[in-house]
C-alpha cells in the first residue's frame, strides 16, 4: 500500500445551511482503501462525501487529489439525461475495447439492466441501478458511493459484494447495511460531534471499538458537567449499549419464534377440526388471526404471467413476518392484497374481525413536505402526539425517542435529509400502530441508531408485523419467519431469520447440485459405454475389412491385471471429480462473478486443462475397459 494518499482534505471547515458541520478537519483516503462512512442522520455524512468529491466548495490548498487519478460518484437523488438508450448514457466518455464491452455486459446482466431501455422511461429505481453501472464501469481510482444498495433485491447486493471486494481502487461508501459493510470495508470513518474517528480494521469490530471510545470519554468527562450535558445527547442515542440491546433483542425474538412455531404446529395438526367446526374461519381464534386459501393473482391482460399462484399461508398473531425477493417478484402486489387494495384473482382470505392496518409507505406519501414536524405528528394547535389507547405524549419527549431533538418540531419536512424523513414517518406510524401493521422498506436511508430505535421499539409490539426489507441483518433481528417471493409465483415460507432462511436455501442448492453433478457422471459414464460400443463396432468393421485384404497378423494378447483393476476403479473416481470441478467453472463463468479480463483467462484455460485430463482418462478407461472385455471371453 502506498504510504502517501491518493485523496486528503486538509484543516478543512465545512458548513451547511449557516452550521458548522466540521472545523479544522484531516481526512486521508490511501490506495486499497474501502472506507466505510459511519454517522447518525443529519450529521453531514453526504456533505462530508460531496467535499471529499469536490462538488462541496472548500477553500484553496483544503482538498488534494493526486494528479491523473479518476473519481466515481453515486449520489442518492442523481438525475439522468432523456433521449438515450441505457448503453449510449453509460459508454458517454468510455473508451470501448474488449474489456470495456464484456464489463458493461456483465455489470447490466448482475443488475437486472435492460441495456436498450430509453432513460426517459425508466423508473426510479432502474435510475439508481443504471447510475451505479455507470459509476462501476468507468472503473475510477477512487468510488464513492452514498446508499448504493437502496432500492436493491439481496440477490444483487450480495452480487454487489462480491465486485467491490474484487474492486481495485479506494473505496468510501455510505450504508445502513451491517452485513454488507462487513464484506466489503477494511475501514471506518466514524463522523461523532464534528470529529472524524478512524478504526483501521472494517466494520466487522465496530460495536466493540466505538463502546471502548465511548466508555474513554465518560471518564473524560466525568468532572466536566457542562461538557457532559452538552453531550449527552450523542451519548445516549449513540451506540452505547448496542451489544447488550442485540443479545435481548435476539432471546427475545429466539423466544417469540419458538412460541409462534409451537402454535402453527397445533393449528396444522388440528387443521381438520377446525374446518369441520367452522368451514368459514376460527375468527376468534387467539391465535390464527389470518388464512390465505389457494390465493392467486394475475393481471387481466396477461393471464400467462402469474404473479402470485395458489398461495396457502396462515399468519399467527404476534408473527413477524419478513419479505424478500426480487424486485418486480411480488410483494407489493401481496401487500396490496393484505390491505385489501386489489381481489386476488382466486382464492379467498380470511381475516379476524378485529384487525386494525398501518400502513409505511416507502414513498413517504403520508408526508406533506410543506408542513413542520408537529403539524405531521400532532393535531392541529395541540403539543401532544396521539398514541394507542386514547394515550398522548407530548411531542418535545416523543422526538428524543427517535433522536430528534426538541427544537426539531418546527422544522419544515422539505428540509429533512432523507433518513431524519424516513424517521418521522416512522414516529408517525408507531404512535398508533394498531395491532397488525405493514412497513415497505423501512430502514432505506436509516442511519444505525435509527435502526436499533427501531429494533426496540419492534421488539415491545404486540402486534402483528409484516416487513419488507433487504436488510438482512435488520431481518436477523425482527422476523419470526421469512416469505420468499423466490420469481415465476412461487413463494416459500420458512421459519427464523434471514440467516435461517440462507441456511436452508444453500442446503437445498447443494442437495440439487449433487443431484444434478451425479446425473451428468451418469449421463457422461452413459456417453462412454456408447462411444465405446461405437469403438468396437469401427474396430470390428476394420478388423474385418483388413481379414478381407490382409494376411492375418499375430495380436498380442495382454492380461488384465489387479493393477489394473485398480487403475480402471481410480479412473472412474477421478473422471467424476473432473466433471464436478469443469461443471463449477462453467457455472462461473456463466455466473459472471468474475469480471477481471485475467480472472476470465485464467479460468478458461484452468477449464480447457481440465477437459483436457478428462478426455485423457476418458480413453485409458476405455482402452482398460476393452483388456477387461477380452480377458473375460
Amino acid at each position: 500500500m502506498s504510504k502517501h494518499p491518493i485523496l486528503s482534505l486538509r484543516k478543512a471547515t465545512i458548513s451547511f445551511a449557516k452550521k458548522v458541520l466540521f472545523e479544522n478537519i484531516d481526512l486521508h483516503l490511501f490506495a486499497k482503501d474501502r472506507v466505510c462512512l459511519i454517522g447518525k442522520n443529519g450529521v453531514g455524512k453526504t456533505t462530508l462525501l460531496n467535499a471529499i468529491a469536490g462538488t462541496f466548495e472548500l477553500e484553496e490548498n483544503q482538498r488534494f487529489q493526486m494528479p491523473n487519478t479518476i473519481l466515481g460518484y453515486l449520489q442518492q437523488n442523481e438525475k439522468i439525461p432523456f433521449e438515450l438508450t441505457i448503453e449510449e448514457y453509460i459508454t458517454q466518455k468510455l473508451s470501448l475495447d474488449d474489456h470495456k464491452k464484456y464489463l458493461i455486459d456483465i455489470v447490466c446482466s448482475n443488475l437486472k439492466i435492460d441495456k436498450n431501455l430509453l432513460t426517459q422511461n425508466l423508473s426510479g429505481g432502474q435510475i439508481r441501478r443504471v447510475n451505479l453501472a455507470y459509476a462501476l464501469i468507468h472503473e475510477p481510482d477512487i468510488l464513492l458511493l452514498d446508499e448504493p444498495t437502496n432500492h436493491l433485491d439481496i440477490e444483487i447486493i450480495e452480487w454487489l459484494e462480491n465486485y467491490l471486494q474484487n474492486f481495485q481502487g479506494a473505496l468510501i461508501i455510505i450504508s445502513h447495511d451491517r452485513k454488507f459493510l462487513e464484506k466489503v470495508s477494511n475501514k471506518v470513518f466514524w463522523i461523532r460531534a464534528g470529529q472524524i474517528r478512524v478504526n483501521n480494521h472494517g466494520y466487522k469490530n465496530f460495536d466493540e471499538w466505538s463502546q471502548n471510545i465511548i466508555d474513554f470519554e465518560n471518564r473524560e468527562l466525568e468532572n466536566l458537567e457542562k461538557k457532559v450535558e452538552l453531550e449527552s445527547s450523542w451519548l445516549q442515542t449513540g451506540v452505547t449499549a448496542r451489544r447488550k440491546r442485540n443479545i435481548g433483542r435476539l432471546h427475545h425474538l429466539k423466544d417469540l419464534q419458538a412460541k409462534l412455531s409451537s402454535q402453527r404446529k397445533i393449528i396444522n395438526a388440528n387443521q381438520s377440526q377446525i374446518k369441520l367446526i367452522n368451514p368459514e374461519f376460527a375468527e376468534d381464534s387467539p391465535q390464527l388471526i389470518m388464512n390465505l386459501n389457494n390465493v392467486s393473482f394475475y393481471f387481466e391482460n396477461n393471464p400467462e404471467k402469474k404473479i402470485i399462484d395458489k398461495l396457502n399461508l396462515r399468519i399467527m398473531r404476534q408473527e413477524r413476518i419478513g419479505i424478500i425477493g426480487k424486485n418486480g417478484a411480488g410483494k407489493s402486489t401481496f401487500l396490496k392484497i393484505i390491505v385489501n387494495e386489489i381481489k386476488p384473482t382466486s382464492g379467498n382470505i380470511k381475516m379476524a374481525r378485529d384487525l386494525q392496518f398501518s400502513y409505511f409507505d416507502q414513498s413517504r406519501s403520508m408526508l406533506n413536505s410543506n408542513k413542520s414536524v408537529q403539524e405531521i405528528l400532532c393535531d392541529s394547535n395541540s403539543d401532544y402526539v396521539q398514541l394507542a389507547n386514547n394515550k398522548t405524549r407530548h411531542i418535545c419527549g416523543y422526538l428524543r425517542d427517535f433522536a430528534f431533538s426538541p427544537d426539531d418540531r418546527f422544522t419544515q419536512v422539505s428540509t429533512l435529509s432523507g433518513g431524519q424523513q424516513n424517521r418521522l414517518l416512522l414516529a408517525k406510524t408507531l404512535a398508533n400502530p394498531g395491532n397488525f401493521m405493514i412497513l415497505d422498506e423501512p430502514t432505506n436511508d436509516l442511519d444505525m441508531d435509527s435502526l436499533d430505535i427501531l429494533q426496540d421499539y419492534l421488539q415491545d409490539y404486540q402486534g402483528t408485523l409484516l416487513v419488507v426489507s433487504h436488510d438482512r441483518d435488520f431481518l436477523d433481528n425482527v422476523a419470526t419467519s421469512i416469505l420468499a417471493f423466490e420469481g415465476d409465483a412461487i413463494v416459500t415460507n420458512h421459519y427464523g431469520g434471514y440467516s435461517d432462511y440462507l441456511q436452508f436455501k444453500e442446503k437445498n442448492n447443494l442437495n440439487n447440485k449433487v443431484i444434478t453433478n451425479n446425473q451428468q457422471i451418469l449421463n457422461k459414464n452413459n456417453n462412454i459405454n456408447s462411444n465405446q460400443d461405437l469403438l468396437r463396432n469401427n474396430n470390428f468393421q476394420t478388423q474385418n475389412n483388413l481379414k478381407n485384404k490382409e494376411p492375418k497378423t499375430p495380436q498380442i494378447n495382454q492380461e488384465f491385471s489387479y493393477k489394473m483393476s485398480l487403475e480402471l476403479t481410480k479412473i472412474t473416481e477421478k473422471i467424476s471429480q473432473l466433471t464436478k470441478k469443469i461443471h463449477h467453472l462453467n457455472d462461473e463463468l456463466i455466473n459472471g462473478q468474475n469480471y477481471n479480463p485475467v480472472d476470465f483467462a485464467n479460468i478458461s484455460n484452468e477449464l480447457a486443462n481440465y477437459t483436457s485430463q478428462l478426455e485423457k482418462l476418458e480413453n485409458r478407461w476405455i482402452e482398460l475397459e476393452e483388456i477387461r472385455e477380452k480377458n473375460n471371453k
